[in-house]
């Protein structure tokens, strides 16, 4: 009897799953049609709603951003070019007139609301009705400057320009002494030439595990693809183009919009990642480096309980680094990962000096997974902070929600130093984001300035990749045999059970998976009856300077000790590493 009445809940929880997926998708189809109406009724009455903020302002409100003189003759200089998307020159009088009018009869449902234009707006440049350009607009208006009484509040990175220079090149000359053992590139395609995984149903396995922490839960094999939670942080680098191209711009906001895109780009690799990676063991850790890329990237899982992994990668233009430390939970209708801990930017701009830049990741979830169709979603603020000049950029990763339109959606703004709207930033994570000059809501927009430009679009996805993954992530697992006699002994490439599992052999995988997670809670009870605690090798709890963070802060020891195996004067037997494996 118990079995049928456990029976009749789960059937009852898997028709109210479909129910609501199938009344959402109505919902969501009836609001997007709400919003083609609304907007077409705008632009019926002659108010350009969607394209001209600025239109329904009060000419004696109106200010402009001081611009240098000598981008004002830089800009005479340069040669003429068309706008890509042209306002008419009577529309700020037309709307002025028609905007009362349009309100009257509307109730304020077509009032010119900041949010919701911008939404529009770049639902237009997505939807390929506003043309784009692929660069950024050559002038914008210079940053506010900061006093010097008040950088003083924040501590100074203190890097003058030449000294920066000089720092680039002697990491540029560091880095590449780590390039041993990737000379031949990164690989294209894994052994398996699909995923034949075992099929197993997730709600099925899943279901008693309502309410649980997701990093203390045991899952068949069959559940994981290749690769580590220590991959998923390299992952944040593939679009890293998008740091040099920051660093290579004048302005800080400038500068500031590519960061913020970089930030964002971390997540178009999620989609239609529902597998687990393997969690990884304590001192677990992984390097990577790409000489086409010039940079390099380490981490080491410092953390078991709960499951941290500190992480620092390097080139000539930046350092990233941060922990991923996570908070996670079954809801039964959804996995929910939060992420805690803060990742640090290092800017080294062409113009001189550092910036430092801070942000939090926002909340991932799956959904679908009682009706068998699990789909990955991200959402939630993020604020990118420049400390150096005191600017931000606010994101707003929207969650699916039930209009098909707020999938994927990403909007934001950034500001200057006095609070002031620089740019708008508008599109889809696992697409393409734009953004455009935005001088202040209260300020006019002068001819042009309304162009929106692509900051970053996401590299293809092909089909029939084995576990779903990118074209990324399927370099990150290669066991080169010209870097295997390199590696420290504590590298994931070297994980019997993640090979297993990537060369299809699932019921081997499984038996090692249980052996060294079985070794790993063997040391941890030696340890507890020695009244020892593990300790990290390659990072050390530390306070930032800026920040005033505690933070996991790189030692800075892994590279030169590699360099030294490389050259045959040491030997990775001798330095301390627990055999995990």
């Amino acid at each position: 009897r118990e079995q049928n009445v456990r029976r009749l809940w789960e059937d009852s929880m898997a028709r109210v799953a479909e129910e609501q997926e199938i009344l959402e998708t109505r919902i969501g189809e009836s609001e997007d049609k709400r919003k083609r109406t609304k907007r077409a009724l705008r632009e019926a009455l002659g108010g350009h709603g969607g394209i001209s903020r600025s239109a329904s302002l009060d000419a004696s409100q109106e200010t402009q951003f001081p611009i240098a003189p000598e981008l004002v003759a830089s800009a005479a200089q340069a040669p003429a070019r068309t706008p890509t998307l042209e306002l008419p020159k009577d529309a700020l009088a037309n709307n002025r007139k028609r905007r009362p009018t349009i309100a009257a009869l509307t109730n304020n449902e077509v009032s010119d609301d900041d949010d919701e234009e911008e939404e529009e707006f770049f639902d237009a440049v997505d939807a390929g009705e506003v043309e784009v350009v692929d660069v950024m607009p050559p002038m914008s208006p210079p940053a506010v400057a900061v006093p010097v009484a008040e950088k003083a509040e924040v501590p100074a990175l203190n890097v003058e320009g030449d000294e920066v220079a000089l720092k680039k090149q002697q990491l540029e000359q560091e880095i590449a002494k780590s390039y041993r053992g990737y000379e031949d590139g990164p690989r294209k395609r894994l052994t398996l030439d699909a995923d034949n995984r075992p099929k197993v149903g997730l709600w099925g396995i899943l279901k008693s595990m309502i309410g649980k922490d997701m990093t203390k839960m045991t899952l068949p094999v069959s559940f994981n693809e290749p690769t580590s939670l220590l991959y998923r942080v390299v992952e944040d680098l593939e679009y890293t183009s998008l740091l040099n191209t920051a660093a290579s711009r004048p302005d800080s906001t400038e500068r500031l919009v590519y960061v913020a895109a970089f930030a964002a780009s971390e997540y178009a690799s999620t989609i239609g990642r529902v597998a687990k990676p393997f969690n990884p063991l304590l001192g677990e850790t992984y390097e990577y480096v790409r000489p086409d890329l010039g940079y390099r990237f380490f981490i080491e899982q410092v953390s078991h309980h709960p499951p941290v992994g500190a992480a620092y990668a390097e080139s000539k233009n930046w350092d990233y680094y941060g922990e991923s430390a996570v908070k996670s939970k079954f809801y039964g209708k959804s996995f929910e990962f939060n992420p805690l801990g803060t990742w640090f930017l290092r800017l080294r701009p062409a113009s001189g000096g550092e910036e430092l830049y801070t942000w939090k990741k926002v909340t991932s979830s799956v959904v679908g997974i009682i009706t068998g169709n699990p789909v990955v979603d991200n959402y939630g603020p993020m604020e990118i902070k420049n400390w150096t000049t005191g600017e931000v950029c606010l994101l707003d990763f929207k969650p699916k929600g039930w209009k098909a339109s707020s999938a994927y959606q990403v909007s934001g703004k950034v500001l200057d130093k006095a609070g002031k709207t620089r740019w708008s930033m508008g599109g889809r994570w696992n697409d393409k984001i734009y953004a455009r000059l935005t001088p202040g809501y209260e300020a006019d927009v002068s001819e042009g300035n309304e162009k929106a430009f692509l900051v970053w679009e996401a590299h293809p996805r092909p089909t029939g990749v084995p576990f779903n993954l990118t074209p990324f992530a399927v370099t990150l697992n290669d066991p080169a045999p010209s870097l295997l006699p390199f590696l420290a002994p504590t590298d994931s490439r070297l994980r019997p059970d993640q090979r297993a599992m990537e060369e299809g052999e699932y019921d081997f995988a499984a038996r090692e998976k249980n052996r060294v997670e079985e070794g790993q809670r063997a040391r941890r009870k030696v340890r507890e009856s020695s009244g020892k605690e593990f300790e990290a090798r390659w990072f050390q709890k530390a306070r930032h300077e800026v920040t005033g963070e505690e933070y996991w802060k790189f030692g800075g020891e892994y590279w030169p000790i590699r360099d030294a195996v490389v050259s045959g004067q040491r030997d990775w037997k001798n330095e301390r590493l627990e055999e995990i494996f």
